[in-house]
């Protein structure tokens, strides 16, 4: 551990090196106070929190450096200069004194107090000065400080260093907007599970939510890079502990919002929440983040991380990795895989693989705009371009494919056939990525129909990222297609809980397929309730597999009037008046023929969605050969459809054709 004028350090030693981690709520000058009262306000510098009659007043961390700093020279003034050599890194390039106003405003704010008519913080020519009265300090020693200078911890983890100045912009082997993020889960790491040991505290958190880092760089367009942030915290606490994390789309509803530690506690269900922001300015990064209890409302740690992108990124979790190690055995054993060296990355492909991953997913959640997948793919080439050797590029690249080839923007041979060359290309850089073990078992699901080995891609990805809520979605479709409901089900609803905008319609699926149509109906009520046309889409289906005729028409009657298709409607109305429900299948055949321009439709140029559409209206009219011609359309077709064959209750009349026996089998689906 080393001393000096900007506070303590601890060397974490990791496979690329060691890097220093900022010591918190350690007091270097014993003759500092602890805490100070000052009108109704109580400062504890330990535990860095702000009350007022006892109830804490949210301030960050950056604003009670500065506090504390004023309140240890009482009536005294601190120039701006002094403040800046403080608590400002010599060696990053911030905008000083905005970040310097900023502190002293939010300080007001929290007081009560004014520039104007102050009663605290007195603005001076060249610096501040405190000028309430402090009614009563204390001087109790810090415990934390006495509990790490003899802390039998290993030497490798806890070493000597002489110039912690220096060193604060991290290594420069490693500068990263991930570095900040590293040292973030390392500190999270320590306080959870090696603080506790060493210090022999009993907090018992078990679980900790990552708000949504705020993106104070002054550029909107940054935003995209602190949820970016947000998002690799999120995944890379999730691999590393045995802490449950909610996912980013789980506290995506709190940013730019304000919620107490309460509210949080019982929304999310967690213990412990961080909460921060991120500055991002040329090729210089900062992070400020604490950590908040969720059950006493009581700061935990908070700090500064600042980094260098000028050069190269490193991935996120090396010091996470680091922490994980010297506590495995005694915290949540994992799989002994091996993990990659560190290695150097482009920031640009960095840079243009997170806006991708942005733009990705998006596009599965309601907000989705026309044109996210295709710039998706447009910016994990550009990934891949700036940097070859990017595994991650290559993985979002399978990706975009795999979902060109499933809507049919791209033939299904073509993009298949690119998304498992971009997969096995990610696998060949970094086997242990989860994302292409996740697109590669995707083609051998929807297009190769491989299912033993679909399962084992899926499993391999599930031991490196047991978090990974796309994963289990896709591990939910091949257990339903090979006849395992339970255990489909059990997945959706584990991908749901895991992303419940990117996955929100997982549960309904799994049940769809299984058939368990009250829980699917009340399923759709809940994820469809802005979409009452598809509430009663999904209402006619179920009529349709009970033979509930009647109740068919009527449902889709309301869909088609909600969605304004009121000819539609009449027609279909009237054919099911003169000619009952035959000549209704029949109506909708016409309608479906005549295609959305009012061209026939041939056999040849249906599309695959048409292609199956056709199938079910011929099954349901008793005509099975022209079903069985459609189907085998599909088949050559190559289309991802055939894979519900056995789950769809349309084709139930015709499972004991010979024809549709045969083509189970070519499939490879089970009998």
């Amino acid at each position: 551990m080393s001393r000096g004028a900007q506070g303590a350090y601890l060397l974490i030693t990791t496979k690329g090196g060691a890097t220093l981690l900022p010591k918190t709520y350690m007091n270097d000058n014993p003759k500092h106070s602890n805490g100070y009262k000052f009108g109704p306000y109580h400062a504890d510098t330990v535990d860095l929190e702000l009350r007022k009659s006892g109830i804490r007043i949210r301030l960050q961390p950056k604003p009670f450096q500065v506090l504390r700093v004023l309140l240890e020279r009482p009536g005294q003034t601190v120039s701006r200069e002094e403040l800046k050599k403080l608590l400002w890194a010599p060696d990053i390039f911030v905008d000083f004194d905005h970040g310097l106003n900023t502190a002293v405003n939010k300080i007001r704010e929290a007081l009560g107090d004014s520039a104007e008519e102050p009663r605290y913080i007195e603005t001076l020519p060249n610096g501040y000065k405190f000028i309430g009265d402090i009614s009563e300090k204390f001087e109790q020693p810090s415990v934390a400080t006495a509990r790490v200078a003899t802390a039998p911890l290993a030497p490798s983890l806890l070493t000597a260093h002489a110039d912690p100045r220096r060193e604060i912009t991290w290594s420069r082997r490693y500068l990263v907007p991930g570095v900040g993020l590293a040292c973030l889960i390392a500190v999270v790491f320590l306080v959870f599970h090696i603080a506790p040991r060493v210090f022999g505290s009993s907090s018992g958190i078990q679980s900790v939510a990552v708000l949504p880092l705020k993106n104070l760089s002054g550029d909107p367009s940054q935003e995209y890079f602190s949820d970016s942030m947000t998002d690799e915290l999120i995944t890379q606490l999730a691999k590393i502990s045995s802490l449950k994390v909610p996912s980013a789309a789980s506290v995506v509803r709190y940013k730019n919002t304000s919620a107490s530690a309460s509210e949080i506690r019982q929304d999310l269900k967690v213990d412990a929440f961080v909460e921060g922001s991120v500055v991002r300015t040329g090729d210089k990064i900062r992070v400020t983040a604490q950590l908040i209890d969720a059950r006493t409302d009581r700061h935990i740690w908070a700090e500064d991380y600042q980094g260098d992108l000028r050069d190269i990124l490193v991935l996120q979790n090396d010091i996470a990795i680091a922490i994980a190690h010297s506590v495995q055995a005694k915290i949540a054993p994992q799989s002994s895989s091996t993990e990659s060296e560190p290695r150097q990355v482009d920031p640009r492909a960095y840079d243009a693989y997170i806006r991708g991953r942005g733009y990705w997913f998006r596009s599965k959640t309601a907000n989705a705009t026309s044109g996210d997948i295709e710039k998706s793919g447009e910016l994990f080439q550009q990934a891949i371009q700036y940097d070859p050797a990017y595994a991650p590029g290559y993985s979002g690249l399978a990706n975009y494919y795999g979902l060109m080839a499933g809507d049919g923007s791209i033939p299904a041979k073509e993009a298949w056939r690119e998304s498992e060359e971009a997969s096995r290309k990610a696998l060949a850089l970094d086997n242990d990525l989860a994302e292409a073990h996740c697109s590669l078992a995707s083609k051998m699901i929807f297009y190769d129909w491989d299912w033993t080995g679909a399962e084992r891609e899926i499993q391999r990805g599930l031991e490196l990222d047991t978090h990974y809520a796309e994963l289990h979605n896709l591990y939910s479709h091949l257990l339903a297609y090979t006849g395992r409901f339970d255990q489909s089900i059990a997945e959706a609803r584990r991908a749901a809980e895991l992303d419940p905008m990117g996955e929100r319609f997982a549960v309904q699926r799994a049940l769809r397929f299984s058939r368990r149509y009250d829980p699917f109906l009340a399923e759709v009520a809940v994820v469809f309730a802005q979409d009452p046309a598809r509430i009663h889409k999904e209402r006619a289906w179920v009529y349709k597999a009970k033979k509930q005729h009647a109740e068919e028409v009527s449902e889709t009657d309301q869909e088609l009037r909600i969605e304004g298709c009121v000819p539609c409607a009449d027609s279909l109305s009237q054919s099911y008046s003169h000619t009952g429900y035959p000549g209704w299948l029949r109506e909708k055949l016409k309608q479906l023929d005549r295609g959305s321009n009012g061209n026939t439709v041939t056999l040849e140029h249906s599309g695959s969605t048409v292609t199956f559409e056709r199938a079910e209206l011929y099954a349901a009219m008793g005509n099975i050969d022209m079903a069985m011609q459609y189907l085998n359309q599909g088949y050559r077709e190559h289309t991802a459809q055939l894979l519900r064959l056995q789950v769809n209750p349309a084709y139930d009349d015709m499972r004991a054709d010979p024809r549709f026996q045969e083509l189970i089998h070519r499939i490879g689906l089970p009998q």
